[in-house]
């Protein structure tokens, strides 16, 4: 008998080691769903625990796992998780700590009641005496791709050893700018050598955006399969996407509405370019909110109290920092009156983590994974933009729309937070006949899909109803009429409910309102 109560002890030790039991997860996925999601939407129809694994970046003392799991949900009513004025898919991929590909089952158009959501999830506990405590869905952490070394002719080898010598023929004290400049150069040779194969192959490229971001997501979900000749690429995200779009290099491109705004007019981080006259808007994808976070430790609270404290404000050259300097204006802050850091979204939260930062403003579609990783490191805070300064940016007609961040975007929101969103556009400009682009942007609206399984979460807000909101520059003729054919009596055009999109105009970007 003896033996007996001491094996049950060390198989009951055992389990509390490898965290806690499928009820408790059940419970707590349960609890977040309800807090992320209003009205009853979903219920949680099954959960399978699939095992757990230590958290290598708990604190010191402090024990945690990550916990695995498998969840059917059942919808209790009809819901659109692409529509824009409702928390959808962002709040069902926070609480279920969903990554790429994460989620299956939601489908362009909307779901109907009784449909089923299977979705693979996290979360984040941590051991307190015998219990273990849920912290929060543990998010998603995209893993690094191995360097690889690819096969070559003796020729394109000898070009590259070559390109090589002349690299590191550069003493080691090169000065930033010319480090920036060859990066620059090189960043550019390989963009033109894959669009000319992509074209070589019969196919196209699209300028997307930076490795494990959300611009190459959506572009990959979008023309991944289904006969697709499409090469997404990785770049530096939207401004040099208009740029490789507008030398020829790429067929298609994405960038957010406010720097296609700026190319069309020759202004801004265009400035001296001339207006690009021949861009046109193929559809508008989803909405990137300005997120401007802080330390919720720290006494920051409004915008104004920005002033001179360090605020990463996006790397020189990035569409986001543009909109980072309206934001700030549109406070009266002015770039002297802050202490300006020029971080990636990545190298800014990781500041922030290590207090070399006080404020991080980014422009990105929600939810954003590196916002929800970093939650698991320190508690965040979104700071609220001032109704003066939605207006101020609304009314400056630069390709902005008021916004809100909805209340469960991110674990532990509780409230919904104003700010401003712009648009993430699919553009292009002559690259392609009229033909071709009716049956791109058919594709794209087809019945049916199911874009966060292919790993773009933002995909889900891809709908008819929202082609053309926070459209920013004209409508290519030949989508416009697509879209026209695809749904004869869709509502909320930019003209109204009779008809398309003015397509010879900049048509005046929409305000929309998430939540009351």
């Amino acid at each position: 008998m003896r033996v007996f109560i001491s094996c049950l002890f060390l198989v009951l030790l055992v389990g509390c080691s490898y965290g806690p039991d499928v009820d408790t997860v059940r419970a707590d996925v349960g609890q977040r769903l309800e807090l992320a999601l209003p009205g009853d939407v979903v219920e949680l129809a099954g959960l399978e625990r699939r095992g757990s694994q230590a958290d290598t970046k708990a604190p010191a003392g402090e024990k945690r796992r990550i916990v695995y799991f498998d969840a059917t949900l059942r919808l209790t009513r009809d819901i659109d998780f692409g529509a824009w004025n409702a928390p959808g898919v962002s709040g069902l991929v926070s609480a279920l700590g969903a990554g790429p590909k994460g989620i299956e089952g939601i489908t362009s158009g909307g779901n109907k009641a009784n449909d089923l959501i299977r979705a693979h999830g996290t979360v984040l506990y941590r051991q307190e005496a015998d219990k273990w405590v849920a912290v929060l869905p543990a998010g998603y952490q995209p893993p690094v791709a191995p360097g690889v070394v690819p096969a070559s002719p003796e020729r394109t080898g000898a070009m590259l050893a070559a390109l090589r010598k002349v690299v590191d023929a550069f003493p080691r004290d090169t000065s930033p700018e010319q480090h920036a400049a060859i990066e620059e150069e090189l960043a550019a040779a390989q963009a033109s050598i894959r669009a000319r194969l992509a074209r070589v192959s019969d196919g196209y490229a699209i300028a997307a955006g930076a490795e494990h971001g959300q611009y190459l997501r959506v572009a990959r979900a979008l023309f991944s399969g289904r006969g697709s000749r499409a090469v997404p690429l990785i770049t530096r995200g939207g401004e040099e996407n208009l740029r490789l779009l507008r030398s020829g290099k790429v067929s298609l491109a994405l960038a957010q509405g406010d720097a296609a705004l700026d190319a069309y007019e020759g202004t801004g981080a265009f400035k001296g370019q001339g207006p690009y006259i021949a861009l046109r808007g193929v559809t508008s994808l989803y909405p990137e909110p300005i997120h401007v976070l802080v330390r919720a430790t720290d006494s920051l609270n409004k915008m104004a109290d920005l002033k001179g404290k360090r605020v990463a404000i996006g790397e020189i050259g990035s569409a986001s920092r543009t909109t980072a300097l309206r934001v700030l204006w549109a406070h009266g802050i002015a770039l002297e009156d802050i202490q300006p850091q020029e971080f990636s979204i990545s190298g800014a939260l990781l500041a922030l983590q290590k207090n070399q930062t006080d404020a991080v403003i980014q422009v990105i579609g929600t939810p954003a994974d590196s916002v929800r990783d970093s939650l698991t490191d320190m508690p965040l805070r979104l700071l609220p933009l001032s109704e003066a300064a939605v207006s101020r940016l609304v009314d400056a007609r630069q390709g902005y729309f008021a916004y809100s961040i909805a209340q469960g975007t991110y674990p532990g929101q509780k409230q919904d937070v104003p700010t401003i969103a712009t648009a993430a556009l699919l553009l292009t400009d002559t690259a392609f006949s009229d033909a071709e682009l009716a049956s791109l942007t058919r594709r794209i609206f087809e019945k049916g899909h199911d874009y966060p399984s292919l790993g773009s979460a933002q995909g889900a807000q891809i709908s008819l109803a929202t082609a053309t909101m926070g459209l920013s520059i004209p409508m290519h003729a030949a989508a416009a009429k697509a879209l026209e054919r695809l749904a004869p009596a869709r509502e909320h055009t930019e003209e109204g409910e009779n008809g398309p999109p003015n397509t010879d105009r900049v048509s005046a970007s929409p305000t929309v309102q998430l939540m009351d």
